[in-house]
């Protein structure tokens, strides 16, 4: 039986009073950890649908939560911007505004007859902050009906001095990236338990069977992470693959600039 959607007074004052510290669009603050170089806040945003579902005991509503830091410098929070608020918004809260919105138009035009209530969970940390760069790690889950739900990891990285978004060609020249992508497939293989010869078509989508690298990159102190998120290179079933490529193994390949990167970070 499909659960009933109703709008129930009672049950949104016990959620205003449960989340009187956030409300409906909030903002906490707490202080940024003590070795970082830029200075910055995290914030809190919650937004709930006037929509309820009560299945057997259980009641349930559609929410959008997110977590993200806020630089105090306005140049910083410019550029990061575009990482946290991925659907191009100003702000989180018009984000969090439009899906709860979507959820109760969907609601409102199947009158009352939905499977589940939706959910969006965005969380946003801060992954390097060094006096050359800063990177930032956005993580996403989601759910807004079918088998199940969606959930990805997105790294970006911008250099502090030049303001600009640091890619993979600033850490590794290009005409050195093929040798990476040789190295890497062995650490690759490595991880995935399988022989030098063993094909990468029967598990993996790397098209033709070729190995490729994820678009999707982060520094570390001692490896160069890979990070492929669900259905890139796997199924649903498979989940995420995180590939480390120790620096040892690419130092020769490894431009000025990208060991200015690595050496900056403590």
């Amino acid at each position: 039986m499909k659960p009933k959607y109703y709008f129930n007074p009672s049950i949104i004052f016990a959620l205003i009073a449960i989340t009187s510290c956030t409300g409906n669009d909030t903002a906490k603050e707490q202080k940024k950890a003590s070795g970082d170089t830029l200075h910055y806040d995290m914030k809190e945003v919650h937004r709930y649908s006037n929509f309820f579902v009560k299945e057997g005991e259980k009641i349930d509503t559609t929410f959008f939560r997110a977590k993200y830091p806020q630089f105090k410098d306005t140049v910083i929070n410019t550029l990061l911007n575009q990482s946290i608020n991925l659907e191009g918004d100003s702000e989180i809260s018009i984000s969090a505004k439009r899906f709860v919105d979507a959820y109760d138009e969907y609601v409102e035009e199947n009158s009352g007859s939905s499977s589940a209530a939706w959910f969006r969970d965005l969380q946003a940390k801060v992954y390097q902050n060094t006096p050359k760069f800063i990177s930032i790690e956005t993580n996403q889950t989601e759910y807004t009906g079918g088998a199940h739900g969606d959930h990805f990891t997105l790294f970006t990285h911008y250099d502090i001095n030049s303001d600009q978004k640091i890619t993979l060609n600033d850490i590794i020249n290009e005409e050195n990236q093929k040798e990476l992508i040789k190295i890497a497939e062995k650490y690759f293989r490595k991880l995935e338990n399988l022989s030098d010869k063993e094909s990468l078509n029967d598990k993996f989508f790397f098209e033709a069977g070729n190995f490729t690298l994820a678009n999707n990159f982060a520094l570390d102190k001692e490896d160069l992470l890979f990070y492929y998120n669900v259905y890139e290179i796997k199924p649903y079933s498979g989940g995420n693959t995180a590939l480390k490529v120790p620096y040892k193994d690419i130092k020769h390949l490894i431009s000025n600039k990208g060991l200015e990167y690595i050496n900056s970070i403590n």
